[in-house]
């Protein structure tokens, strides 16, 4: 569930505390290794809460992903294509180094980590 700011402040802190131990529990483990139960221990919400604003950890991720992306694709959305390639890479690379290390390890790792790349990508050049 995307923040908008209008949510009632527990609501907004809950779902920054659910997002903030989720990127803690990326950096620690393999994806398929994390599990709701810890996720939420570790948040010290109940699994029930967790459970009204995700129904899976994948929603989570796919959340996290489409804010990656998002972000990327404001950046090169006047592009045009072949023209700005050059451009294109560039605005990646500096993107890319702006970004906490759950992105790193989301983008780069091997692993379980390389499936959810790859629909990171295909989000990106379906929309470029």
């Amino acid at each position: 569930m995307q923040i908008s700011g209008f949510e009632d402040l527990r609501v907004q802190k809950t779902i920054s505390n659910i997002y903030k131990v989720f990127e803690e529990l990326i950096l620690e483990k393999d994806y398929s290794k994390i599990t709701v139960t810890e996720l939420a221990k570790r948040a010290q919400i109940n699994k029930k809460t967790f459970y009204r604003y995700y129904p899976t950890l994948d929603d989570l991720l796919s959340e996290m992903q489409a804010q990656y992306s998002k972000q990327y694709l404001e950046i090169v959305k006047d592009f045009h294509y072949p023209r700005d390639l050059k451009k294109s890479v560039r605005a990646f690379f500096e993107f890319s180094a702006k970004q906490d290390p759950a992105y790193d390890k989301i983008t780069v790792s091997q692993g379980s980590y390389s499936g959810i790349r790859q629909q990171m990508i295909d989000q990106v050049e379906k929309n470029t």
